[in-house]
């Protein structure tokens, strides 16, 4: 083989073998992009199981089964104890601007029945309007603290300072009694439905009882 065509040889054989180079590692590097995903998403998911079948909450939202939890759990201690408590909780809004807190607005009820044969006798309760404060740990959130809003006449002032953009919403939701009478007949029925009671209805005293959805 003469000068000429080892010159010539030479410089091709250096292409190829670069070109199969860079082929090879950018193989390698887009197996590993596909792998690396799949096995950190599996090492990284945890499920949060939300459970709010001991309030009367049917859903999953870890915040809102919170609000349950804290008006039965912590709420119902304002009165005489019974043999339940169902809450009634209208959310007017909920803020997660704050990473560290998440704060809801809301008009909130509590009712504390006894059982009587298939009734759910209610026997105290009462209304907490105001605005919650939650902390969130591991996915599960916990009610900090709790503002509610005065009584009589410092009612509106004191509703416009709490609620501040919500206010009017506010308003609509806690002046509206159907929608709020419904909304406690869902309750109560999920709270006898989850909890498996033989119960049938719920009466307030002095009142007609009223018949819970199956």
């Amino acid at each position: 083989m003469n000068n000429v065509m080892k010159r010539l040889i030479l410089p091709v054989l250096m292409i190829i073998f670069m070109l199969m180079f860079s082929f090879s590692a950018c193989s390698n590097e887009g197996t590993k992009a596909e792998k690396t995903p799949a096995s950190s998403a599996e090492s990284s998911v945890e499920e949060t199981v939300v459970d709010g079948s001991a309030y009367g909450y049917a859903g999953t939202d870890p915040v809102e089964a919170a609000v349950y939890r804290y008006m039965a759990e912590e709420v119902s201690k304002e009165f005489d104890k019974a043999d339940v408590s169902i809450p009634t909780v209208s959310i007017v809004a909920v803020d997660y601007t704050n990473k560290d807190e998440v704060t809801v607005y809301g008009d909130f009820w509590i009712d504390n029945y006894n059982i009587e044969g298939d009734t759910l006798k209610c026997v105290s309760g009462g209304n907490f309007p105001g605005v919650m404060h939650l902390e969130e740990d591991g996915g599960r959130y916990t009610v900090s603290s709790m503002d509610v809003v005065e009584d009589g006449g410092s009612f509106n002032a004191s509703a416009q300072k709490l609620f501040g953009d919500h206010y009017d919403d506010f308003m609509r939701v806690s002046s509206d009694s159907d929608e709020r009478n419904e909304l406690r007949k869902i309750t109560v029925s999920d709270y006898v439905n989850l909890n498996g009671l033989s119960v049938t209805q719920y009466q307030d005293e002095g009142w007609d009882p009223i018949e819970l959805y199956k």
